[in-house]
């Protein structure tokens, strides 16, 4: 069982969440170690939010099927090494409410 503890501090920290890491590598030419990254749940875009709201995921089950669905179009993105739909990924994981099944 997920708990979610909900906050006004929580809410400011979505509203001003950016995955700047990965905006970063976006700006290089991609290759094989960002393909790797990207493949690992705890390392991809979504992983980054993860980090930035100071969880830590278990299992892919404890995310939403919109997070999930955004983890792996993320992948595919950078295996393609299309920067324009990853960051385009980016931005609807940075827009998400929620990462987290109830």
């Amino acid at each position: 069982m997920v708990r979610v503890i909900y906050s006004q501090k929580t809410e400011q920290l979505i509203n001003k969440i950016e995955l700047t890491q990965w905006r970063k590598w976006l700006q290089e030419q991609l290759n094989h170690e960002h393909q790797e990254l990207s493949d690992n749940w705890k390392m991809c875009a979504l992983g980054e939010r993860i980090r930035i709201e100071g969880n830590d995921l278990q299992n892919i089950d404890e995310l939403t099927p919109e997070a999930r669905l955004l983890g792996y179009d993320f992948s595919v993105a950078i295996q393609n090494r299309d920067d324009d739909t990853a960051l385009e990924i980016i931005e609807k994981i940075e827009k998400l409410p929620n990462i987290w099944r109830d």
